[in-house]
């Protein structure tokens, strides 16, 4: 048995939810499905869209890499005075390190190919 029929709003806690019915009849509006079974429909509502998953989840990693590199070349390692955080956080400076490489070469072959854009269009004016 999937589906509880309640034909009042009652609800049953956290591990069920409601959907209205579409089959309703006229002398009862409130008749409601408690349903006990995973939201398959929950993808369906929403549009789940794995490119904007993968989007989100490249967005988030290049963040974090900018910001270990940032904190690289900033020596914050440096500056923190409570000795457990410094301890735990040296742990994370060779990958601040190799963070702080890939921005550089990032920025490196972005401005080489602002320069060639920037030629290109010099050229033919």
């Amino acid at each position: 048995m999937y589906n509880v029929l309640l034909n009042n709003p009652e609800a049953s806690g956290s591990i069920a939810y409601r959907a209205k019915k579409a089959d309703c009849p006229p002398d009862k509006p409130n008749c409601y499905n408690l349903n006990f079974k995973g939201r398959d429909d929950y993808y369906e509502e929403k549009g789940g869209n794995a490119i904007k998953v993968i989007a989100g989840l490249a967005g988030a990693a290049a963040l974090i890499i900018g910001g270990l590199g940032i904190a690289h070349k900033q020596k914050v390692l440096n500056k923190i005075s409570n000795e457990k955080v410094k301890k735990v956080l040296s742990k994370a400076e060779p990958a601040a390190e190799k963070c702080y490489e890939w921005c550089s070469k990032a920025k490196d072959t972005g401005v080489k190919g602002l320069e060639k854009v920037k030629n290109i269009f010099k050229k033919k004016s």
